[in-house]
């Protein structure tokens, strides 16, 4: 398993450049503030979700008042997204096929310690693939005022997963206003 997400890493650094490129012209001259990879309970979906001080703005009227932990932190709330379509899509289609296999090659469903390793594997890989965009500024986008972090759709988890993420891919400055700012 672990050989399957060594080489998934440059997968996913290939995919979510694609994903950004395609989401960059939908933002136009927009603001970016957020640029968050996420993914379900069962790590077994990626896509490139990113906000824009505009759209969050927007959803601030719609809501009637300024909620940052509601808006301004919550993919689910936000605009951009590569879930329809894109490279990101395909690292999916790949987790997918991946867990099937476990599943398959123990003709029952994953036990939980099989599971515990891909999602230790999972989020290492995306935290490292992520991780090396950032370095690599291939976002070309300023660390200052950019969050990143890693988000989990429907699990318990999630707190976790973001302050951990936030911590280890953004400034301390940047980590620290998404804490004071969010639910996490």
């Amino acid at each position: 398993m672990k050989d399957f997400f060594d080489g998934l890493v440059s997968k996913i650094e290939v995919a979510v450049i694609e994903d950004f490129k395609d989401i960059k012209q939908q933002v136009e001259d927009e603001k970016i503030y957020a640029a968050v990879l996420v993914t379900d309970g069962d790590c077994i979906t990626l896509g490139l979700w990113i906000n824009t001080i505009e759209q969050m703005e927007k959803k601030d009227i719609h809501y009637g008042f300024r909620a940052p932990e509601t808006t301004k932190w919550m993919p689910d709330e936000w605009k951009y997204d590569s879930t329809k379509a894109g490279g990101t899509v395909d690292i999916s289609r790949l987790l997918y096929a991946k867990e099937q296999s476990l599943n398959d090659e123990a003709e029952n469903p994953m036990t939980d310690e099989i599971y515990d390793e891909f999602y230790k594997l999972f989020i290492e890989t995306v935290t490292t693939a992520f991780q090396n965009l950032i370095q690599a500024n291939a976002f070309e986008l300023d660390p200052e005022e950019v969050a990143y972090f890693l988000y989990m759709t429907d699990d318990d988890r999630v707190n976790g997963i973001v302050k951990e993420s936030s911590k280890q891919l953004n400034t301390a400055k940047v980590h620290e206003e998404l804490l004071r700012d969010s639910r996490f």
